[in-house]
C-alpha cells in the first residue's frame, strides 16, 4: 500500500515539471519570428526558421517583410535556428509560455560570401588541380562535361560542337587537325564516385575515313555522354596524381556526386541548338543513416539548327544509396548505384536533294547499365588501422551503328569476299549499288580494388600509409561488324567481318603503396607524399612484349608551408610545392588485336561485252597486323608550384613539363605482294564460248610493294608551361570578385620512331614500288597564351548573382617542323632495306622519294588576338525554389583582321545564348 502511494506522488511531482508541449490537452500559442540585418536593420526576406522541441519539429521560410508566423504551437522549451545566406547562422534556446514576437538580427558573414566561388580554383592540395563545386556549375549552365573545361587554365569557352567527339585535352595547345596524337585525352582517367570509366573495349567503328570524328575507338572519354546535374563536385588533377590512380597518362577527372537532401530538383534548359530537362530527388533518413538519391536527365541537340536531320540526344538516369551501420568498434558505409546512360547519334541526307533516290544514313546508338558499389570500414577506436574500402563495378554496354550508302564506284572492282588467302575467282561490283552495315558492340567491364588506409602519428609528424590493389577486365561480347559482302560500304575496303566476341579479354593487374607524412618543424610545416604503383597485362600471348612485363610508376610529391607573417597588419601565407612522377597507360584492346589486313590482287580481269564470258581472278593476301613489341605508353612529368594568400586574396602558379615519348599511332608497315599477271592476247573475243580459265592462259609473275597501317609507340608529346589563378575576396561594398586565371602552352607534337612512306608515283604506267624510312616526316608546334577575368556578383539579398567575363587569347601560334624529306633508308618490292645515298638521289625510280617542301611550309605563324565578354545571370525567387538564369557567350567579340603569309584574314563570331528554370521544391 505504501509503494503505490509512493509511486502515485512521483507521477504527479514529475507530471507537474514535465514541459508543457509535452502534455497532451495543453493550451496552443503562436509564436512570430521577424528576421533582420544587424546593421542597417533591413527586413531579411525569405531567411530559413527552425524550431526544435521535444520530438516535434516546426520549419518555415519568412515573408517578403522578414517575417513568419508559427501557430498551435505548446508551451516549452524551444531550439530556434535561422539561417541565411551571407549571414552568421543564428542559434538559441527560448522559453514560449505565450503568444509572442522575436526579432532576430543576424550578423552579415564575409567569410560565407567569401565561399561562393563560381569558378574553378586551385586545390589547396599537394599537386596542381582544379575543384569545380556545385554552385560553380549552376552558375555555368552546361549542357554536358565539355562546358566544364572553360573553367581551367589555359581554357576559353567554346559553341557546342555535338555532332563530334568531345574529348578532353589538359595542358595542351589547341592540337585540332592532328592526328595520332589522341594521348591526352585516351590517357586522361575518369573516375565517378570512386569507379573508373573504362573504353578499352570499346570496337564502334565502321573504317570510313569520314567518321573520324565520331570514332571513339582508342580515344578515351565522350565528354558529351556525361550530365552535370548530378554531380557535386569535381576535381581535376593536371599534375602528379596519388599512385592509388593508374591506367593513366596525362591526368584525372574525380567526379563525385550527390548525396542525401531531401529537395526535389527539376532543371530545363534551352539554347540556341538544344533542350536538356533534368530532374532528381533525393531523401535522407538521418535516425536510420540512409539516403536516396534519384537522378534523370535528357538532352535534345540539333547539329544545326537549320538542319532537322543531323541529331544527337544523351538520356541519363541513376539511383544511388548510401546506409551506415556502428557495430562495436567498426562502422560500416555501403554505397551503391545503378546507372543508365545513352547516347543517340544520327545524321540522314535530305532526300529531296539527293537525285535518283539516293540514301546516305548513318545512326549511332549507345546503352550502358552499370552497377557500383563501396564498402568501407572504418576504424572508430581510431588506432593504426583506419579504413578498409572496397570497391566493385559491373558495366555492360549495348552499341549499334547502322549505316546505309548509295556507292558509286569510279572504277572496276572485285567483290572483296574472299576470306582465306589464296587465288580464286571473283564478281565484279555494279557501279551503282545500295549497301547497309551495322555495328554491334557489346563491351562488358569489371572492376575490383582495395585500398587500406594506417595511421602512424608521432609528436612532430603524421603518417598515412596507402596500401591497395586493383584488377580490372575488359571485353567485347558484340558480333562486330555485319554487311553483304558482296555490297561493302566501301569497295576499296581492307577488312572482312570480324566477330568482337573473338577477340581475348583483357585483364589488368595493379599494386599501390604509398605514404603521406606532414612534419612540423617549428612553424614550419613539410608535406611529403611518396607512392609507387606497379602495373601488368594478364592473360596475353608469350609472343607480345607486354607479357608478364610489370611497370612501375614512382611518384613523389613535396609542399613546403611557411609561416604566416604579417605586413601592415595582414597575414601573407606562403606555399612552394612540386612533383615528379611516371604514369602509364596500357594499350586498349583494338591496339592489342587489329583486324587483319586483306588485300586484294586483280592477277585477270577479262571484260567481255557477254557478262557470262567475264573472268576476274585475283590474289587475296591476309596479314596479321597485330604489333607484338608493341608497349604501354609512358609519361613522365615535372611541375613546380608557388601559392600565395593575403588578406583574402590568393594567388598561385604553377611551371610544368611533361615528356611522353611513346605514345599510340598508327604508322605504315611495308609489305611485298607476289602475284601473276595473266595474259589475254591469246583469246578470241568473236569465238570464246565460256568464261577463260586461268589454267591455260600464259602469265608472268610481278611482286607489289604496299604498305599497311598497325599501332606503334610512335608517337611524342612534349608539354610545358606556366597557369596561374588570382582569387580575389570579396569586395564587400560592391559584393563582386574577380578571378584571373590562365596559360600559357607550348605543346610539341613529334614522332618519336622512324616512318615508312610510299609515294603514289606512277612511272611507265606502273606505280612507284620503293618506300622510304624517314626519321623527322612528322612535327608540329602549337603555342598559346590566355587570360580570363572574370568578376561575379553574389547579392543575397536580392538572390541574384552574376557574371561577367572577359576571356583573352592574346596569341595563339602554329608551326610544322621542318622536315629534310630525304629517307634515311629505302625498301625495294622484294622487301630488302638498303641505305639511301648520294647515288639515290640520282636514279630514276629512287629520286622521287625525296620530297621536297618549300621554306614557307615551316615559318611561324600566329594568330593575334581575339577577346570575348561572356555573361551569365541568376535570379532567385519564390521562396528561393524558383532560379531563373541566362547566358550569352561572346556578347561582344573582338576579332581584327590580320595578314599571314601576305593574305588578309577576316574573322567573324556570332552571340550564343541560352536560358534555364530551376525547381527546388
Amino acid at each position: 500500500m505504501k509503494i503505490r502511494i509512493v509511486l502515485f506522488l512521483l507521477i504527479i511531482i514529475t507530471g507537474g515539471f514535465t514541459p508543457a508541449h509535452s502534455q497532451s490537452g495543453g493550451k496552443e500559442i503562436s509564436v512570430s519570428i521577424i528576421v533582420k540585418d544587424q546593421n542597417n536593420r533591413s527586413l531579411l526576406e525569405f531567411a530559413s526558421i527552425l524550431f526544435k522541441g521535444g520530438s516535434k519539429q516546426y520549419s518555415g521560410i519568412a515573408d517578403s517583410s522578414g517575417k513568419r508566423t508559427f501557430t498551435h504551437l505548446s508551451p516549452g522549451s524551444y531550439l530556434l535556428s535561422v539561417t541565411y545566406l551571407g549571414y552568421e547562422p543564428h542559434n538559441r534556446k527560448i522559453y514560449l509560455t505565450g503568444d509572442t514576437i522575436i526579432t532576430v538580427p543576424l550578423k552579415s558573414n564575409t567569410i560565407a560570401m567569401q565561399d561562393v566561388v563560381v569558378t574553378a580554383s586551385e586545390s589547396k592540395g599537394i599537386t596542381s588541380a582544379s575543384r569545380i563545386d556545385r554552385k560553380a556549375m549552376e552558375h555555368l549552365q552546361p549542357s554536358s562535361f565539355t562546358d566544364i573545361m572553360e573553367l581551367l587554365p589555359g581554357n576559353v569557352s567554346s559553341d557546342p560542337v555535338m555532332g563530334s567527339a568531345n574529348l578532353i585535352k589538359l595542358r595542351e595547345a589547341n592540337g585540332k587537325g592532328i592526328t595520332d596524337y589522341n594521348m591526352t585525352s585516351l590517357g586522361t582517367a575518369f573516375v565517378i564516385d570512386g569507379i573508373p570509366q573504362s573504353t578499352d573495349a570499346n570496337m564502334q567503328y565502321t573504317g570510313n575515313p569520314w567518321e573520324t570524328g565520331r570514332n571513339t575507338t582508342g580515344k578515351g572519354i565522350d565528354m558529351r555522354s556525361i550530365s552535370t546535374d548530378d554531380i557535386e563536385k569535381v576535381e581535376v588533377i593536371r599534375g602528379i596524381p596519388s599512385v592509388e590512380y593508374g591506367d593513366l597518362t596525362s591526368g584525372l577527372v574525380n567526379i563525385e556526386r550527390k548525396k542525401g537532401g531531401n529537395s526535389l530538383d527539376a532543371r530545363f534548359k534551352a539554347d540556341m541548338y538544344s533542350k536538356l530537362f533534368y530532374v532528381g530527388k533525393g531523401v535522407e533518413l538521418p535516425d536510420k543513416d540512409f539516403m536516396l538519391n534519384i537522378g534523370l536527365d535528357y538532352l535534345d541537340s540539333k547539329i544545326d539548327p537549320r538542319d532537322r536531320l543531323q541529331k544527337f540526344k544523351r538520356v541519363t538516369s541513376s539511383i544511388r544509396t548510401e546506409k551506415k551501420w556502428k557495430t562495436g568498434v567498426v562502422r560500416i558505409t555501403l554505397n551503391s548505384n545503378l546507372n543508365y546512360f545513352g547516347t543517340f547519334d544520327q545524321e540522314d541526307t535530305d532526300p529531296d536533294l539527293n537525285t535518283n533516290g539516293a540514301i546516305d544514313l548513318y545512326k549511332s546508338r549507345n546503352n550502358k547499365i552499370s552497377l557500383g558499389n563501396t564498402l568501407i570500414l572504418s576504424n572508430r577506436n581510431k588506432g593504426v588501422f583506419r579504413t578498409l574500402t572496397l570497391f566493385s563495378s559491373l558495366s555492360g554496354e549495348w552499341d549499334h551503328i547502322h549505316q546505309e550508302k548509295t556507292v558509286t564506284t569510279d572504277r572496276i572492282y572485285a567483290i572483296p569476299a574472299a576470306t582465306e588467302q589464296g587465288a580464286h575467282n571473283a564478281g565484279y561490283l555494279p557501279g551503282t549499288y545500295n549497301a547497309e552495315l551495322d555495328v554491334y558492340g557489346n563491351p562488358f567491364n569489371a572492376f575490383v580494388k582495395a585500398l587500406a588506409l594506417f595511421n602512424m602519428n608521432s609528436e612532430r609528424t603524421t603518417n598515412i600509409l596507402k596500401l591497395g590493389g586493383d584488377w580490372n577486365m575488359n571485353k567485347n561480347y558484340g558480333k562486330g561488324q555485319v554487311y553483304d559482302l558482296t555490297r561493302p560500304v566501301s569497295p576499296s575496303t581492307n577488312s572482312r567481318p570480324r566477330a568482337f566476341n573473338d577477340i581475348p579479354p583483357g585483364h589488368t593487374f595493379s599494386a599501390f603503396a604509398e605514404e603521406a607524412t606532414k612534419v612540423k618543424t617549428g612553424k614550419h610545416r613539410f608535406d611529403i607524399v611518396t607512392g609507387l604503383r606497379t602495373t601488368t597485362l594478364l592473360n596475353l600471348n608469350k609472343r607480345y612484349e607486354l607479357s608478364g612485363k610489370w611497370y612501375i610508376d614512382p611518384r613523389i610529391n613535396l609542399k613546403w608551408t611557411f609561416p604566416a607573417f604579417n605586413i601592415a597588419g595582414k597575414k601573407l601565407g606562403i606555399e612552394l610545392s612540386g612533383g615528379i612522377g611516371w604514369h602509364t597507360k596500357m594499350p586498349v584492346l583494338s591496339y592489342l588485336y587489329p583486324d587483319p589486313y586483306y588485300y586484294d590482287l586483280i592477277q585477270l580481269n577479262y571484260y567481255h561485252n557477254n557478262p557470262e564470258y567475264r573472268r576476274l581472278n585475283i590474289m587475296t593476301y591476309i596479314t596479321d597486323k597485330t604489333n607484338y613489341a608493341l608497349e604501354a605508353a609512358r609519361n613522365k612529368k615535372w611541375e613546380l608550384r608557388a601559392d600565395f594568400s593575403f588578406d583574402g586574396n590568393r594567388f598561385s602558379v604553377t611551371w610544368f613539363r611533361e615528356d611522353m615519348k611513346s605514345g599510340f599511332r598508327n604508322a605504315a608497315i611495308p609489305i611485298s605482294f607476289a602475284y601473276k599477271k595473266y595474259d589475254t592476247g591469246s583469246i578470241d573475243a568473236n569465238n570464246i564460248t565460256a568464261p577463260p580459265c586461268v589454267e591455260d592462259l600464259p602469265f608472268s609473275r610481278d611482286t607489289l610493294l604496299n604498305v599497311s597501317a598497325y599501332t606503334t609507340n610512335g608517337s611524342r608529346m612534349l608539354k610545358e608551361g606556366i597557369e596561374f589563378q588570382y582569387l580575389s575576396k570579396r569586395f564587400p561594398v560592391i559584393l563582386t570578385r574577380l578571378t584571373i586565371n590562365g596559360a600559357w602552352f607550348r605543346t610539341t607534337y613529334r614522332n618519336s620512331e622512324p616512318i615508312y612512306k610510299k609515294p603514289s608515283v606512277i612511272l611507265n604506267g606502273k606505280q612507284l614500288q620503293y618506300a622510304g624510312l624517314y626519321h623527322d616526316d612528322d612535327g608540329y608546334l602549337r603555342e598559346s597564351f590566355n587570360t580570363n577575368f572574370t568578376f561575379d556578383t553574389d547579392i543575397p539579398r536580392l538572390k541574384m548573382g552574376f557574371s561577367t567575363s572577359i576571356q583573352c587569347m592574346w596569341f595563339y601560334t602554329t608551326q610544322s617542323m621542318y622536315k629534310s624529306g630525304i629517307p634515311a633508308k629505302y625498301i625495294d618490292a622484294s622487301g630488302t632495306a638498303y641505305d639511301f645515298t648520294e647515288e639515290s638521289h640520282k636514279d630514276t625510280y629512287l629520286q622521287h622519294l625525296v620530297y621536297v617542301y618549300d621554306e614557307i611550309n615551316f615559318k611561324r605563324r600566329t594568330i593575334p588576338i581575339e577577346a570575348n565578354i561572356n555573361f551569365k545571370a541568376t535570379k532567385k525567387i519564390w521562396q528561393d525554389k524558383i532560379a531563373l538564369a541566362l547566358f550569352v557567350n561572346k556578347l561582344i567579340s573582338y576579332h581584327p583582321d590580320y595578314i599571314m603569309m601576305g593574305n588578309k584574314i577576316r574573322r567573324q563570331s556570332s552571340p550564343y545564348f541560352g536560358m534555364e528554370i530551376n525547381f527546388k521544391l
